[in-house]
């Protein structure tokens, strides 16, 4: 058995983005620090995207008892009924959040497949899209709980539990990107593997899915990097194809032999 490597966080993340034709020495990697690397990567992911919307967010509203305060627009719901005195439409981390109580319900016609999680709110209820793990939209009637009064004011005593909410939120669009991230290192893998066999390479998938890890960084990197950015183009089905593309290109460049020299 090949003793394990003792690579360093940075030296795996350096192979992985500037030295394809490395990624052999990365099969000795243990897979506990394989682990941590992915672990790592995966919450740099997350922070870059969500957790940086997040922060932008905040930073650009002068944070949150400000932003409840004075950003956002006066709103009460009493007697089932919601009122706000002008209607918004906004984004923060991903969520967007829109209201317009001249309608008694919500337009489901509104939601838009841009965003994973909505929140669309009308006078007499309020609709919920998540689509992060599963997509899952429901529906609250504000006419079943005309007991509760609640305005700006209460939701500025609320602010631990919306940073508890932020924080969970974190956690869940954590697990998603992970998720998502295995998923298409399975489909790369098993075309890398396909294309190997016919080789006759004898590269086991497990070897193969272990690289893929790697191959995968520096366009998902590029991708979160440029979709914080708010530049189009990395959310849309071009760069998905490049993203494709490319990962799978890294990871066969593992696996190409140098060529021996010709003897005479």
């Amino acid at each position: 058995m090949e003793k394990a490597e003792k690579l360093s966080w940075w030296k795996q993340f350096e192979i992985a983005c500037f030295k394809p034709r490395q990624y052999k020495k990365l099969l000795s990697v243990g897979k506990g620090r394989l682990i941590c690397f992915f672990t790592l990567i995966s919450f740099l992911i997350t922070f870059l995207g969500f957790g940086m919307d997040l922060f932008a967010f905040s930073a650009s509203v002068g944070g949150t008892k400000n932003f409840i305060r004075n950003r956002l627009p006066a709103f009460e719901l009493r007697n089932g009924e919601l009122t706000i005195d002008e209607t918004m439409d906004f984004t923060i981390a991903g969520c967007r959040v829109a209201a317009d109580t001249k309608k008694n319900q919500v337009d489901m016609n509104e939601l838009n497949d841009k965003y994973d999680i909505e929140l669309i709110f009308a006078k007499k209820e309020m609709v919920i899209k998540n689509n992060t793990l599963q997509q899952i939209t429901s529906k609250i009637s504000f006419q079943e709980h005309k007991d509760v009064v609640f305005n700006n004011q209460t939701m500025v005593s609320l602010i631990p539990m919306i940073y508890f909410i932020a924080i969970a939120a974190f956690g869940f669009t954590w697990i998603a990107n992970i998720i998502k991230y295995l998923f298409f290192c399975a489909f790369i893998s098993f075309l890398t593997y396909m294309n190997q066999k016919v080789r006759e390479d004898g590269v086991t998938f497990g070897e193969i899915f272990q690289l893929s890890i790697y191959a995968r960084v520096p366009f998902q990197l590029i991708e979160t990097i440029g979709i914080t950015a708010g530049i189009g183009m990395f959310s849309g089905t071009v760069w998905m194809l490049i993203s494709y593309l490319g990962s799978y290109q890294l990871l066969v460049m593992g696996f190409i032999r140098p060529e021996m020299p010709k003897t005479e």
